[in-house]
């Protein structure tokens, strides 16, 4: 009976373990967060110049599409976490494929608002070679936003009708029931036959 009420050898090491791999995923984060911050903004600032090489309209178009295309998208990616029906695992997943979707405007704001070596040197490469890029992303982004919230409001208030809407016929249809089943029931009271 004594040998039940011990807890099992593997049982104690549990702990253990998993503390030693929550650090080995924190210093492997960590240093990844520092190798990409290295690279990333370098990387992604000659991607930009080498798509719109020193065209300032090609310059207000590419801003204008990456600005807006990957900030609606992956907010209209994340609402779907919104919905009941979604369990928390699954809305993990949304919430990373909205993150991953939303990449080329994360980079953009580490190049913008970083302050490594790398981010400035991203920084003059996108003010040399794509001049209006970053601004009419921000802009293109803004309006993004903008437009994703209004759309959500509308579809809100929109359902929000319809479920009033649907009440008010159902209420409706009660009542006439109702009045028609007192109807029928005060003419057989009556000794009328009932109307069709």
């Amino acid at each position: 009976m004594t040998e039940q009420a011990q807890v099992p050898p593997g049982k104690k090491g549990n702990w253990g373990v998993k503390i030693i791999l929550v650090i080995v995923a924190l210093l492997v984060a960590v240093a990844a967060y520092f190798v990409l911050g290295a690279i990333l903004p370098r990387w992604w600032s000659d991607v930009i110049a080498g798509q719109i090489r020193r065209d300032l309209g090609a310059s207000v178009l590419v801003g204008m599409f990456y600005g807006f295309v990957f900030t609606f998208v992956p907010l209209v990616i994340a609402w779907q976490a919104t919905h009941k029906a979604v369990k928390w695992p699954l809305k993990i997943v949304i919430l990373l494929v909205a993150v991953a979707v939303a990449t080329p405007n994360l980079l953009t704001a580490g190049i913008v608002f970083g302050s490594n070596e790398s981010a400035h040197a991203g920084q003059r490469t996108l003010s040399v070679d794509a001049g209006f890029f970053t601004t009419w992303t921000a802009i293109s982004a803004v309006a993004a936003a903008v437009i994703f919230a209004a759309v959500t409001i509308l579809w809100a208030v929109w359902r929000r009708r319809g479920k009033q809407m649907k009440a008010l016929k159902q209420a409706e249809l009660e009542r006439v029931r109702t009045a028609k089943a007192a109807a029928s029931t005060e003419d057989a009271g009556n000794g009328t036959p009932a109307g069709p």
